[in-house]
């Protein structure tokens, strides 16, 4: 057993883990798993955005890099264009300092890309996205239209609210869901259609408050009901009413969820595999949220990894033998890189492109056996390569991912602070950055707070687009868009009371928890893993017992 020299936690390295290190000859790591993601995590702003100027074109832009930062930012046209030279900015590598102090300042010089958005349509509020059109903050999406305030979701149509959220249009506060059409408040639902407020659906239309049913029509907890008492039920809740949609959100939330069954683990055809919300998986350990990967461990939101450790938002091209990445894709034999696309061999490179052979290199595209955007002959670079990794293992730095003191982000911009919050105090404590956010002024006819909005969705004007609306929770104003209001009409719902970035964290804490609890099977008393903490009220289930009780 191991003590975590962050958080003191004691973790274990099994035979399987040093069988890895063995093998890319990395020292055993000092860090706990958690501690490990938190630190890649550090690394990666997904939603607090800022406008600025290009520092090529002087243009407007939409940056994940705020405007006070030193080093050069550049729009997405100029980065990806032949106008500037990243090898312009190399340097030679310095034996009597440490490899992260020489990086930082290459960090320092080397423009960067502004953010992740390619091939969108009036879609600039949107970061890590790719072929969106007519979408506003949403975050980790692709292939999506005229939807808003999603995270991690792909082919949405018309969606609002959501999160992990597949192929689905006219849905809204929808999780870990797939294949649904008119839908309200679903949790791991598929193929489903006009059903409120439930969870574990498949091929439902028509259901209320139901869970863990299959192909059923017009129930409400979980009972039948003709069309016509149904109908007449639903329209008595009135959804488009405020006070009635937060009091079903309410019930949904709380009690509810202990009314059915609970499936200990979601994996569907996965074999020897220790996680949650896994998805054609093998041999995964301590994972969460992946899809297709095959011999990984401690990963998160992975998706076409294989024979790999230590990675978080890896996906939709393959990748394959890589230990503590994040943000990568299609990318082979690399050690702690960040933003890496399409790429073998890489060490410690950050915001590379179609490289290979590289080390500790910026912003490259198209080049091979460079050290610190600095180019070299083939042998020059594996006779100094090898040099570096020695020095970086005397420093203690090698195997490593970058430390959180150099990130180019403050800790509360990053994803890091919503699965690892820490106070103000605690961050600088550590030495790390904070930054105090402020909101955008709104250039709004009047301020309204929340609670003074109309009940109903039939009652609020076509002026609301033109207000500002103050946040029941944390005062912060924010503003209705356009195809926002056609949505809430088109669906009867009320317009909500509660900043985006607060109905946000409250999706969140519907998501389960990156950790296994230790549980018993409530139906036939077997030792489980859940991702649910048990409580008295609680009925969780193993997988047997459960696929029984569903189907």
């Amino acid at each position: 057993m191991m003590n975590c020299n962050q958080c003191n936690t004691g973790f274990e390295i099994d035979d399987s883990d040093k069988k890895v290190y063995e093998g890319l000859k990395i020292p055993e790591p000092t860090l706990c798993p958690d501690c490990r993601n938190k630190r890649r995590m550090a690394w990666r702003n997904e939603k607090t955005l800022y406008k600025r100027k290009c520092d090529l074109c002087h243009g407007d832009i939409i940056s994940i890099y705020s405007p006070d930062k030193t080093f050069p930012v550049y729009c997405t046209d100029c980065f990806w264009s032949d106008k500037w030279n990243p090898m312009e900015y190399g340097s030679d590598f310095d034996f009597n300092r440490s490899f992260f102090e020489q990086f930082r300042e290459l960090m320092l010089k080397v423009p960067r890309l502004a953010i992740v958005n390619k091939q969108s349509q009036n879609s600039d509020y949107c970061n890590y996205s790719f072929a969106n059109k007519n979408c506003y903050l949403t975050f980790g999406n692709h292939y999506e239209e005229d939807s808003m305030y999603g995270r991690y979701s792909t082919k949405n149509n018309f969606c609002l609210d959501y999160l992990f959220t597949y192929n689905s249009e006219l849905c809204y506060e929808n999780v870990f869901s797939k294949n649904c059409y008119s839908s309200i408040y679903l949790d791991h639902c598929d193929g489903c259609e006009s059903c409120y407020f439930s969870r574990d659906l498949i091929g439902c239309k028509n259901c209320l408050f139901c869970a863990n049913l299959n192909h059923k029509e017009y129930y409400i907890l979980n009972k039948p009901y003709s069309k016509e008492e149904y109908e007449k039920q639903l329209s008595d809740s009135n959804f488009g009413n405020y006070l009635n949609f937060k009091k079903a959100q309410d019930f949904f939330l709380g009690e509810f969820s202990n009314k059915f069954p609970l499936r200990s683990t979601y994996q569907v055809n996965c074999e020897n595999c220790i996680g949650d919300n896994l998805n054609n998986c093998k041999n995964v350990r301590d994972c969460f949220d992946c899809t297709n990967c095959e011999d990984i461990a401690y990963a998160c939101q992975i998706d076409e990894t294989y024979d790999s450790m230590d990675m978080t938002c890896m996906g939709y091209d393959k990748s394959e033998v890589c230990y503590e990445t994040i943000g990568c894709s299609g990318i082979f034999n690399c050690i702690s890189c960040d933003s890496c696309w399409h790429d073998s061999d890489l060490f410690y490179c950050n915001l590379c492109f179609s490289t290979k052979n590289s080390f500790g290199c910026i912003s490259l595209q198209h080049k091979e056996n460079c050290i610190l955007n600095k180019q070299y002959s083939k042998e020059e670079y594996k006779d100094l390569k090898f040099r570096i990794i020695q020095h970086m293992e005397k420093t203690g730095e090698w195997g490593n991912f970058f430390s959180t003191e150099i990130s180019p982000f403050a800790y509360n911009e990053t994803i890091a602070n919503e699965y690892y919050p820490m106070s103000e105090k605690e961050v600088l404590d550590n030495g790390w950055e904070w930054k105090k956010q402020r909101d955008e002024v709104l250039n709004v006819s009047k301020t309204i707070p929340a609670d003074r909005l109309p009940d109903s969705i039939s009652e609020i004007p076509n002026d609301i687009l033109n207000w500002a609306i103050e946040c029941e929770k944390t005062k912060r104003p924010f503003k209705v868009q356009k195809g926002e209001l056609s949505f809430y009409r088109k669906l009867k719902l009320p317009i909500p009371h509660f900043h985006p970035d607060v109905r946000f964290e409250m999706r969140m804490q519907r998501k389960r928890p990156r950790k296994l609890f230790e549980a018993k099977c409530n139906k036939c008393g077997d030792n489980i893993n859940s991702s649910f903490q048990a409580s008295n009220n609680s009925q969780i289930l193993c997988e047997k017992c459960y696929l029984s009780e569903a189907y």
